[in-house]
């Protein structure tokens, strides 16, 4: 007898009984684990990045950080070492104590970097005790000393893994991007989680990174897919029927997320709960996946409407020109067809659709707006983020392919279609 949250769905912990060990994937990463090396898992959002980290190591041997604050290296140093627990000593003071003879004239007096000491003058008969002491900076602690934030990780014994990662700013990523290697030969290797495409990313910031790093690209084909709901029949005692099956897989473009949220609101509209006794009940109705589509599309909406208007404004001190420039941007992410999304947009077509739309607009300022997409929707509370800018590559990628989805079902209104923000 199985219940519904444990075969479909969104769930944290997710669905055992619909987990795919996608060509031996298990065992790859399990090995990878083992290997002393950094491990980097990316794709789109949603696709089980962080549920095959969780079967291959447990989180009470991980220190889990978030890196949605968009962090930079040293405040997620701090982060780590805070987590830990780990006492970052930024001063210490010392004492001498003497036996005077005579009555005593006292002072003190401040010395440079803000180190004190006491002074005493003898000058009468009697003895007193004097205490002088000092106090100064201690060199080589805390979260600007990668060393010490090794040391830390490692007497923790537990493995960093850095989820969101693609929350980092680019130019903190690079600055990693050279501690991973120090942290590599301090035989602390790190897990890093994001949604980003580009193969590689870390080591086209710092070459010496290559053979220093593995990587798993979570990528689901539609047989892999179909495998998912074929486990949740079984499970459940039910039939999808072909047509069903194969629009659901369909509509969710390669995305397991949406995919089990589909599916589970497929069951509810069925009064599916739990295991079915006797025969298999069959599923066929196209009212079931209507309303498991209106569902879900009302559940994102707000996060799409922010994406298409809240973006559009720019930051506080964007001038009109940096907002219909976002704008522009938005829109080609929008309209531009699901095989150009799901392979990226270069950034030579970007311009030249931005360019048809406003011939005034400079490739240099199109470059300086897509640098700061990611940092834009951050901002804006979009979480996960949609669209996200590789500057090395100079692709723009969609993270989140729920945007196929909701497009195709959710009918929005855009900004630039004159469509109200408020319908």
């Amino acid at each position: 007898m199985a219940a519904l949250r444990d075969v479909f769905g969104v769930h944290n912990p997710a669905p055992l009984l619909t987990y795919v060990d996608r060509s031996g994937l298990d065992k790859r990463l399990a090995y990878f684990i083992t290997t002393g090396r950094h491990l980097v898992i990316h794709g789109p959002s949603k696709q089980g990045k962080s549920a095959l980290r969780k079967r291959a190591i447990v989180d009470d041997a991980c220190l889990v950080i978030q890196c949605r604050t968009r962090p930079t290296m040293d405040q997620l140093y701090a982060e780590v070492l805070s987590a830990l627990g780990t006492v970052v000593e930024t001063s210490r003071t010392t004492a001498d104590t003497k036996e005077i003879s005579g009555s005593t004239e006292a002072k003190t007096k401040a010395g440079l970097f803000g180190v004190f000491s006491g002074e005493v003058k003898a000058t009468g008969s009697g003895k007193t005790n004097w205490q002088t002491s000092s106090s100064g900076q201690i060199v080589g602690t805390g979260p600007t000393n990668i060393r010490f934030v090794a040391e830390a990780l490692a007497t923790s014994k537990r493995r960093l893994v850095l989820e969101d990662f693609h929350y980092v700013p680019e130019v903190e990523k690079k600055t990693l991007a050279n501690d991973l290697k120090a942290l590599y030969e301090l035989h602390v290797p790190v897990i890093l989680i994001g949604a980003w495409e580009q193969q590689q990313l870390l080591p086209q910031y710092n070459g010496d990174l290559a053979g220093r790093i593995d990587e798993i690209n979570v990528r689901w084909t539609d047989p892999e897919l179909r495998q998912v709901i074929e486990m949740g029949e079984n499970a459940l005692n039910i039939r999808f029927s072909k047509t069903l099956k194969d629009i659901v897989v369909n509509d969710a473009s390669g995305n397991v997320g949406l995919l089990q949220r589909i599916s589970e609101r497929i069951c509810i509209s069925a009064q599916i709960f739990s295991t079915l006794m006797g025969k298999p009940k069959q599923i066929r109705s196209m009212s079931f996946l209507d309303a498991a589509r209106k569902f879900i599309c009302q559940e994102e909406a707000a996060r799409y409407r922010a994406f298409g208007w809240t973006v559009c404004d720019g930051f506080p001190n964007s001038n009109d020109t940096s907002k219909k420039l976002y704008m522009y941007l938005i829109q080609i992410c929008v309209e531009a067809n699901d095989a150009e999304l799901l392979a990226g947009l270069p950034l030579q077509l970007i311009e030249e659709r931005v360019h048809s739309m406003n011939s005034s607009i400079k490739p240099k300022a199109i470059r300086g707006a897509l640098a700061q997409i990611d940092k834009l929707q951050s901002e804006k509370s979009i979480y996960p983020v949609i669209a996200t800018y590789d500057p090395v590559n100079r692709v723009l990628h969609l993270a989140d392919r729920e945007l196929l989805f909701y497009r195709r079902h959710g009918g929005p209104d855009w900004p630039w279609e004159g469509g109200n923000e408020e319908d």
